[in-house]
């Protein structure tokens, strides 16, 4: 026995070591994520050593950013990301685009802030009417009183705010925004708040039914990541700094479903950057750091040296301290925004499909992350992935070329496989004949392929598109999900809706409808430099018009058709006008 005279623990209540990052609540998305893997989607084994897990053990190798877990099934590697991080990045896009907006008691140390009044009667008293005749209610927790009326009753010149709004969507910057409606910017700056707020009240109502939308039907969605500058000084130089928007958009409707930003305006990276240091984050891979989710001063501010390395003297990049974060407020890390961006998605989007094709461009991160996020899905055959690749940068003489080639082509195959295509028509009246042809051409690579080896195929190769597009042009598909439960038909079908066009459709008019989102241009004295005159200086200030732009295209523009997104989806019966969106209690 001990001298101490106290029984050793057992070894099983020793706390182990863990290989794995945590995972709250049971969430996770650290485990092979390779769909036509045995173990995808299965937990594999968290701590060091032996132990049982339906993934198996498996490796774990790699250090920092680069840490991964390999999968003892496929062979495949996936970097390891942080739940917790995931987790906390969803909880903040909840906040803010879950939030109806009622009225409800406006002190933030109130159990009934946020607590509307039409839900919980019982916590808000009638204390009579304001001067104006507005009702006035009493809290009966912290005995602060709120009234209900207008949004606009303690605005001045409320006449300038519709005409702010079509000014800021239309391509206006600030300071012109100023001259023409005789106000300064801090009135622009208090209109913009108004508005942003009178959207997402707006938007967050209607979207409750969104999923009802979707009800028993077969949805494409397309989603893609665009970055967005924003200009900062560092001493006498201006430069710029990536801001990164994610956006998913329902094909057919046009309906912008999510638009996210990679920006946390409420954590302060100086103040993270401290915390990490005494908690000891700095020392742990990524996905272990209790702090995963925003980047710390240090770690940003060296990446945003190497980023405008064209433009930062060697003196400046010496004297790391001197760089200057835009503003105020945190960079999300992109695996964490994009993660949380398709939850998000998923949430909006609902269960009540009969199934869904999620076209992602590509890139890794949102491949690994869709095929994490909808893994039940997946396994249960409801939900496809596919990333789009396909040449850009090029010209618009350059694209009308190869949509020429395209067209000739299709054509041409149409031409010489009339027969197969008839026959396959005249057995399935629905099809188009695209989707005969594709479903030929998958027939000829079945004959060398058999459905299991076809779907790896589709997934680490892909599929070259004959018929090229203007919109794109030398496209590639890799279907990630073809796990042999689609027939030749279903699967050409997939084939021929899968684009991302939607969502690159509605980044043209992000840049062409906002000034501060323009593109920017070359300086006369520094060619490697790109100068974004009009970029704002306030990230914070990106994420409103973005919230606002949202709206303002789902509800209130309409197409060739005359009707809005929103109408198109059953959201709407007719344009929301300005008075509709300014009067909203």
């Amino acid at each position: 026995m001990p001298k101490n005279n106290k029984i050793p623990p057992k070894k099983s209540s020793v706390e182990r070591k863990r290989r794995l990052p945590r995972t709250p609540g049971g969430f996770s998305v650290n485990f092979c994520r390779n769909p036509h893997c045995e173990l995808y989607g299965e937990m594999p084994v968290p701590f060091q050593g032996r132990g049982r897990g339906a993934g198996g053990n498996g490796r774990v190798i790699g250090a920092g950013e680069d840490r991964s877990y390999g999968c003892p099934s496929c062979g495949k590697f996936h970097i390891l990301k942080s739940n917790t991080g995931i987790l906390e990045e969803y909880t903040r896009l909840r906040k803010t685009f879950g939030n109806l907006h009622f009225p409800s008691c406006q002190n933030l140390a109130c159990q009934n802030h946020g607590v509307p009044i039409h839900l919980a009667k019982s916590a808000y008293a009638k204390f009579g009417k304001t001067a104006s005749g507005d009702p006035r209610y009493r809290c009966s927790n912290c005995r602060k009183t709120l009234s209900v009326g207008a949004p606009t009753r303690r605005h001045k010149k409320t006449h300038e705010t519709g005409s702010i709004l079509k000014n800021l969507v239309n391509k206006v910057p600030l300071s012109r925004m100023c001259e023409i409606n005789n106000v300064n910017f801090q009135h622009i700056y208090s209109k913009i708040d108004f508005i942003e707020q009178q959207c997402l009240k707006f938007g967050n109502r209607r979207e409750v039914d969104l999923a009802d939308c979707f009800s028993g039907a077969t949805p494409f969605f397309a989603t893609d990541a665009q970055v967005i500058h924003v200009n900062w000084q560092v001493r006498s130089r201006r430069g710029s700094v990536p801001m990164i928007h994610t956006a998913t958009v329902h094909q057919g409707s046009q309906y912008v479903v999510s638009s996210t930003m990679d920006y946390d305006p409420d954590v302060q990276p100086e103040e993270l950057d401290e915390w990490m240091a005494v908690n000891g984050d700095f020392t742990l891979p990524r996905s272990m750091r209790k702090q995963a989710r925003l980047w710390s001063h240090r770690e940003y501010a060296e990446s945003v040296a190497r980023y405008n390395s064209d433009i930062i003297s060697e003196d400046d990049l010496m004297v790391g301290g001197d760089l200057q974060l835009p503003g105020v407020g945190s960079r999300v890390r992109t695996d964490m925004a994009a993660y949380a961006h398709l939850m998000q998605v998923k949430k909006l989007v609902g269960n009540w499909y009969r199934s869904a094709t999620y076209c992602l461009d590509m890139d890794s991160v949102l491949g690994a992350a869709a095929s994490a996020i909808w893994v039940d899905d997946i396994k249960e055959h409801r939900v496809n992935i596919a990333q789009i690749d396909f040449q850009k940068n090029l010209t618009s003489d350059q694209k009308q070329a190869l949509s020429r080639q395209g067209k000739a082509k299709h054509r041409q195959m149409l031409d010489e496989l009339s027969v197969e295509v008839a026959a396959i028509l005249g057995q399935n009246s629905d099809l188009t004949s695209t989707e005969a042809l594709v479903a030929v051409l998958l027939e000829r690579l079945e004959d060398s392929l058999d459905q299991e080896e076809r779907g790896k195929r589709l997934m680490e190769d892909g599929m070259p598109w004959p018929f090229h597009t203007q919109g794109e042009p030398n496209k590639k598909i890799k279907l990630w999900t073809d796990l042999g439960q689609h027939t030749r038909i279903e699967l050409a079908q997939i084939l021929c809706r899968a684009s991302i066009h939607p969502v690159d459709a509605y980044f043209a008019v992000v840049r062409r409808r906002v000034a501060g989102f323009d593109r920017g241009m070359q300086t006369g004295s520094n060619r490697r430099r790109t100068w974004y005159a009009y970029a704002f200086y306030d990230p914070n200030m990106v994420v409103k018009i973005i919230n606002i732009l949202r709206f303002y295209y789902n509800y209130m523009v309409t197409g060739s058709d005359g009707r809005t997104p929103a109408m198109r989806l059953g959201l709407a019966r007719g344009v929301v006008y300005e008075r509709d969106l300014f009067s909203l209690v």
